[in-house]
This record gives C-alpha cells, sequence and structure tokens, in this order.
C-alpha cells in the first residue's frame, strides 16, 4: 500500500484502471471439490485443510483467478446425502481461509458398504453456478468404486452426457489407481484432466503426507492447462 502514498492523483486512477483492466484479462478458473467423507478418508480430508491455502497461493501466484467451492458426500443409499457447502450465501470463495475453515469442520464417517455415492456428486458438481468465462473444473477425491446404479445416476454415460452438456473443462480425479473398479472414473475425462494416485496404505500420516503432495500437483497441472 505504500508504494501508492506519492501518487498524484492521475497517476492513482491510471494505477487503477490497469488494476481493473487486469483482473478482466486474467485467466480466471472455478474450481469445486467432490470430497468423500466416508470413514476412510480422514487423512485426505486433513491433508486439504492443511493444505488448501498454499493450493489457492499457487495458483493466484500463477496469474489465475480461483474461486473455490465443496460437496461432501458419502452413500446417498444409505439415507448419507450430499452437502454443497456455501460461503455467505455463495458455493463458490475466493478465500482459501474460509475454504479452509470449512474443511476443517468436517468429520469422516459413515459410507456403509465400500462403493460410495461419487458419481451423484459428480452429477450435482455440474448443476453448481459456475461463471461463464471461467474455466470449469471438478475435482473428484474417494477412495472408493461408484454405486452404479445409484440414487439418482443411472450409468456413466450419463455422468458423461452431462459433463459435455454443462462444458466442464477439467476433471481430475485422486483415486485408488490399482483397484480396476475405479477405472470407470477415467471416462469423466472428457476434455482435460487427470488422475492421481491415492496411497492405499492404512497409515494415517502418510497417506496424509501424500495427498499434500497430490493437491500441490494438481495446483500446477490446473494452472499450466487451464488456458
Amino acid at each position: 500500500m505504500k508504494e501508492y502514498l506519492n501518487l498524484s492523483s492521475e497517476e492513482m486512477d491510471k494505477r487503477l484502471a490497469e488494476i481493473l483492466e487486469e483482473h478482466k484479462t486474467r485467466r480466471k478458473a472455478d474450481i469445486i471439490f467432490c470430497l468423500d467423507c466416508t470413514g476412510s478418508m480422514s487423512g485426505e480430508i486433513e491433508a486439504v485443510k492443511d493444505t488448501i491455502a498454499e493450493f489457492s497461493e499457487m495458483i493466484e501466484k500463477d496469474g489465475m483467478y480461483a474461486r473455490f467451492g465443496l460437496i461432501e458426500f458419502r452413500d446417498r443409499l444409505f439415507g448419507e446425502e450430499h452437502k454443497v457447502h456455501n460461503f455467505g450465501g455463495q458455493v463458490f470463495t475466493r478465500d482459501p481461509v474460509a475454504f479452509k475453515s470449512k474443511v476443517s469442520r468436517l468429520k469422516a464417517g459413515g459410507g456403509h458398504d465400500e462403493p460410495e455415492s461419487s458419481l451423484d456428486a459428480v452429477m450435482l458438481a455440474c448443476s453448481q453456478p459456475f461463471e461463464n468465462d471461467s474455466t470449469k473444473v471438478i475435482v473428484l477425491i474417494t477412495d472408493a468404486p461408484p454405486h452404479l446404479p445409484d440414487k439418482e445416476t443411472k450409468s456413466i454415460e450419463e455422468v458423461v452426457g452431462r459433463i459435455k452438456e454443462t462444458c466442464i473443462d477439467h476433471f481430475y480425479c485422486a483415486i485408488r489407481t490399482e483397484d480396476p473398479r475405479n477405472d470407470i472414473y477415467r471416462k469423466c475425462i472428457v476434455k482435460n484432466g487427470m488422475v492421481f494416485n491415492l496411497d492405499r496404505g492404512d497409515n494415517f500420516k502418510i497417506r496424509s503426507d501424500n495427498f499434500k503432495r497430490i493437491l500441490k500437483a494438481l495446483g500446477k497441472t490446473i494452472t499450466k492447462g487451464s488456458y
């Protein structure tokens, strides 16, 4: 702020106009996380909480104006409904501190059988209020295969169709790649995206540290691929 104290009113007006123009032309991204919050996901939840500020800062430094959203999911077939978190009445926020605060209150639990309502969560993510001029990004994080059929989603083709229809630009998923049942998630990458492998071990610290590395890699991937 000190750098502006000695500017004349004309110089100040010019600088403000430059800042406004920079924001107009800056690349923008709306990034919504679909986060599996079942009992086995405590390590990943902690990693998101610990790393989201750094993730946001990394994206900002690479010249991108980013907003973040969060969908919490478990197993709708056992009555565990999704939750779209909001930030002051909005689905997306630019404030990583507010996002971290939401994540810090998440509790890993439930899930019942192994498959979860992950594809219903992706369908819900597609219906959120992305800005028209932003790169639309969905990040799915789960260590389980999906229910098919689920409460609403009947086939993977239905999900792929919705992703195309809503013009999702990037789809990223962090899954256990060694489980062939999870290969179905790859079909959701219809334009751009990538698959990241979750650590299979049961050690909380190892899984959390591994996922922090994934988030950092994801941040770099989003900024390099979002034009």
